[in-house]
């Protein structure tokens, strides 16, 4: 099982309040961490937490940042031999957190922006050997679109995670495989406001499966073969950050291991419902014995109350 991240890294700066502040408002703080963040290394430490191997390409900055991103995922076993080192900072991300677990987030791309065309080609032979490359887009589009093509090219799947949200050229959308918006980010993308519209709309753009996340109701599905609404598990949710980009590690895991789309998505819900349950970004991922643990607690539950019917 190999997945290949292809994308940003930061370190998270998280201040933790009662609200979030309105415009012009100043409010005071009543916790602050630091802790490694950016969607593409959330979703290769969430891959690799549930037993993927997984190689990490992107770009950190030549700076302590930098090093402790690089240092913690080899701690994790992540293979970080294809990360580029260069003379900028670190990518960084302002995480504002309230206390019901909503958040508001300002992402300085930094490093992120120097992940370009000639870093996708260093790594085709990773891209060629990966089960499955996962893409989202706080690195340059144009790399993206150009990385997304050179895995069609080879065969290897591709799961494209919108975010941030931007209008995608038919080109990425006809040569993804999945792509895996929440709710706001499929009406950037589709136009349409309706959810089974917006889906609709990326299947008849090319895509070949659409995965909608819906916050604490779980996932939409749909393909041109099936349509399913996947509910997630209920969890009294401390901090949402990270919950989507663990979502699509756990996607890419359970499709790698065989799983069926409606078992990959059962999986891949409590996977992001764990993650909401703790504070911080990489700190918040769950490891695989967590998500078993809450599988067996589910089923059991389920055989019983099948049992009484």
């Amino acid at each position: 099982m190999n997945i290949v991240v292809i994308g940003s890294m930061n370190m998270d700066y998280v201040l933790t309040t009662d609200n979030l502040p309105k415009k012009g408002e100043t409010i005071h703080a009543i916790d602050f961490k630091t802790s490694i963040g950016g969607k593409g290394a959330n979703q290769a430490f969430a891959a690799r937490k549930l037993g993927a191997d997984v190689v990490m390409i992107g770009s950190v900055g030549n700076d302590d940042n930098g090093r402790k991103i690089i240092n913690r995922m080899n701690e994790v076993g992540i293979d970080t031999s294809r990360i580029e080192i260069v003379n900028t900072e670190t990518g960084n991300a302002m995480i504002t957190v309230d206390n019901n677990g909503n958040n508001t987030i300002i992402v300085y791309g930094g490093a992120n922006k120097c992940v370009n065309k000639e870093i996708i080609d260093k790594n085709e032979d990773a891209i060629i050997k990966a089960d499955f490359v996962i893409f989202q887009l706080e690195i340059p589009i144009e790399t993206v679109e150009y990385g997304i093509e050179l895995a069609k090219k080879h065969n290897t799947k591709v799961i494209l995670n919108p975010a941030p949200a931007k209008i995608l050229s038919d080109n990425i959308l006809r040569n993804v495989d999945i792509i895996t918006p929440n709710e706001t980010e499929l009406v950037i993308i589709s136009g349409e406001n309706d959810l089974k519209l917006g889906a609709r709309k990326l299947l008849e753009s090319g895509v070949k499966e659409v995965i909608v996340t819906i916050g604490e109701k779980g996932s939409y599905y749909l393909s041109n073969e099936k349509e399913i609404l996947s509910e997630s598990i209920k969890v009294k949710a401390r901090d949402t950050t990270a919950a989507g980009d663990s979502f699509n590690g756990a996607l890419a895991v359970a499709i790698c291991e065989g799983k069926c789309i409606e078992e990959a998505l059962e999986f891949s819900n409590v996977v992001g419902a764990l993650t909401t349950t703790k504070s911080g970004a990489e700190k918040s991922l769950p490891y695989r014995e967590e998500v078993n643990k809450i599988l067996e607690i589910k089923y059991n539950k389920q055989k019983v109350f099948e049992l009484i019917k």
